[in-house]
């Protein structure tokens, strides 16, 4: 209990001496201790940004135009975003960009506009004996990664479960999360809730090399032959490059 009590004071003293040097400087002190004036312009409509220096959180909200705002020297991590982090059970991904970018607040000023980063991938799913592309019976996406942290951006474990919609093409599609495994599979239940064998999709995406530890991640299209157990599997990148393999 004392260690405990001795950690959270000194958590509370760096934190107060932090606040003391963002409001302690005039124009006449020596402003090497000064705070730096942090601008961070938005590049994305409703971009939301947190700031942090080490482990605490310096402000968060809404940029609008931009935010100005009164940071320590030194190094401020900085989190900006749009769209949600979290998946509820039932709903895809929402479409959610972000990034993190360490920046140097040495200065008297700095200023970033935060390049976001696509955190989801769009899985377009095709059936190539069915008219459309699409089947009779009930599809539901299963994984083990419900969203990205929002202090990391790295994938959280959790239960992933939606239907895949119809696309305006042929076909599904089903925007998925960052993962960090191959659990991703595609369930097939008929009228009476009778499942059919899953499809491994986590694997066959595995499989045709697809990154998730892209910066942006690409899309994915798989063309699934059933009668012949084989899948055609297009990846196309952030930049538009696509990549065709079978498996």
């Amino acid at each position: 209990m004392r260690r405990e009590r001795f950690f959270a004071a000194l958590r509370m003293t760096v934190w107060a001496s932090v606040m003391i040097a963002l409001a302690s400087c005039s124009v006449k002190e020596d402003r090497t201790d000064c705070p730096c004036w942090l601008t961070v312009r938005a590049s994305y409509p409703n971009e939301a940004v947190s700031a942090w220096y080490g482990t605490y959180m310096l402000f968060e909200g809404l940029i609008g135009q931009q935010v100005d705002r009164q940071v320590p020297r030194g190094s401020v991590e900085v989190l900006a975003s749009c769209g949600s982090f979290t998946v509820h059970v039932g709903e895809q991904m929402d479409e959610l960009f972000a990034s993190i970018v360490r920046v140097d607040t040495q200065g008297e000023t700095a200023e970033i506009i935060p390049k976001l980063n696509k955190q989801f991938a769009r899985v377009y799913l095709e059936f190539k004996e069915s008219d459309e592309g699409r089947v009779e019976h009930m599809l539901v996406v299963e994984g083990n990664v419900k969203g990205s942290d929002k202090r990391t951006l790295q994938p959280v474990t959790g239960p992933f479960r939606c239907t895949p919609t119809a696309s305006s093409g042929r076909g599904y599609e089903v925007n998925v999360p960052r993962q960090k495994d191959d659990s991703l599979v595609l369930r097939q239940y008929d009228e009476d809730g009778v499942e059919f064998s899953p499809i491994p999709i986590g694997q066959i995406i595995r499989k045709a090399g697809f990154d998730w530890t892209q910066e942006s991640l690409g899309d994915v299209s798989i063309i699934a032959d059933i009668p012949e157990s084989t899948f055609l599997i297009t990846i196309t990148d952030w930049d538009g490059v696509s990549m065709t393999v079978k498996i």
